[in-house]
Order: structure tokens, then C-alpha cells, then sequence
């Protein structure tokens, strides 16, 4: 895991004095990392997504925030035969970060996203990948030019018994990209984090909702 752990399960976000809840800073850890911290801590939360903290592996930066996400129906409710239904989203997202600004980032700060969804019948042919690659880039808020890289996935699962053959389909998205970082305000990865929850939600919609817009400030 990587050195920072500052996403605690359980803690209220947005409360009048956020300093009075965070836990202690541990020492070294930069300013513009704490201050990364807090922006998580402090972010809106979607109505109807869950979120966790999860580890980072050391391996891939110096100090990291990582936060799953899920939407619709508990994660235990899902079949080995039916692992994408249409209640169910889910993803993570990590905030990564080097003391030394690497070259293949072009800066200090990475995000990786991960992102598993339903896949309507109706989507499910050649042009699905183009179609949610297109869709999540609409979401994703302060990206470096040229910086988005990542792989979709189109899964299928058929599933047998008594009842006969039934398939389902699902699509997953990997995702990095270098966040811009205005120089008046500083990185702000609470932002990255409710664009990543609303490109999750938007994909699971029950009849009658409609698509969760973006949110600029």
C-alpha cells in the first residue's frame, strides 16, 4: 500500500471544521499531497454510490488515494452467471503521486480508473467500444491534452440450466490520464473522483431516469 491511507471509511464529509476529523498527518508527507487529502474528504457524494477507500500499491507511486466506487444493487448480490445486470455498476479510481515529476506522466500526478458496467442489447456490437470510450472522455474533468490512455473491453457470459442458455453482456473501461493542475488553485482530486461516480452512475439508469449530466463549477 502506498503511504497515504487518508480516505477513512466511515467519516462524514463536508462537516463545518473537516480538519477536526481527518486523522493525524503522518510526517513527510507533502503539502500538496495533504492537500489532496482533504479535497477527497471533502467531496460531493452522489446520491445512491457507494464509495470505500482501497489500497494503492507501493509500486505504483510514491503516495496515492485510491476510492472504489459502486452503483445499484450490493456487490453480494451479484451471480457467478449473471456477474452484469442492469442495477449494477462499479469502479475505482486512484489519485498517484511522485515526488519526482516522471516523464511517461508528464508531472507528479496520474490517475488510473477502472470501470466495469452493463452493456444494453441493443449496444452490444462493433461500435460499443468507440461509443462508452467517447462517452467516459466527456466525463472526465482538467485532463492534459494527449494524456488519456486506455483499453475497452465488450464481455459476453451465457449462462446454463434448467431454464435454458442466457446471455449477458458487460463492457469495462481502464483509463489513465495526467490531471491539469491550475496554478492558482492546485490540484483538486475530489473533483476527478465525482467525475469518475458520475460517469458510473450515468451508465446505470432504470426506466424513466435520465442520463447524470456533468457538474462544472
Amino acid at each position: 500500500m502506498a503511504e497515504i491511507f487518508s480516505f477513512p471509511e466511515g467519516i462524514a464529509p463536508q462537516t463545518q471544521d473537516p480538519e477536526a476529523q481527518l486523522p493525524p498527518r503522518p510526517r513527510g508527507v507533502p503539502d500538496e499531497v495533504w492537500r489532496a487529502v482533504e479535497s477527497v474528504r471533502a467531496m460531493r457524494r452522489l446520491p445512491g454510490v457507494r464509495y470505500r477507500e482501497i489500497p494503492v500499491p507501493s509500486t505504483l507511486a510514491d503516495y496515492g488515494i485510491g476510492v472504489a466506487l459502486g452503483i445499484g444493487a450490493d456487490d453480494a448480490s451479484r451471480t457467478f452467471s449473471r456477474p452484469y445486470s442492469e442495477e449494477n455498476a462499479s469502479g475505482w479510481i486512484m489519485l498517484l503521486y511522485s515526488r519526482r515529476p516522471r516523464e511517461e506522466w508528464g508531472g507528479r500526478w496520474r490517475c488510473v480508473c477502472f470501470a466495469r458496467m452493463p452493456l444494453d442489447s441493443s449496444e452490444n456490437d462493433g461500435l460499443a467500444p468507440s461509443m462508452y470510450w467517447e462517452d467516459m472522455c466527456d466525463y472526465l474533468c482538467d485532463v492534459e491534452p494527449d494524456s488519456v490512455a486506455g483499453t475497452v473491453s465488450v464481455t459476453q457470459n451465457t449462462a446454463f440450466g434448467s431454464q435454458g442458455a442466457d446471455t449477458f453482456a458487460g463492457c469495462e473501461i481502464r483509463v489513465s490520464y495526467t490531471p491539469s493542475i491550475p496554478p492558482a488553485h492546485g490540484f483538486e482530486p475530489g473533483g476527478c473522483v465525482e467525475a469518475w461516480a458520475e460517469f458510473l452512475k450515468s451508465t446505470v439508469r432504470g426506466e424513466g431516469e435520465s442520463r447524470v449530466e456533468r457538474t462544472y463549477a
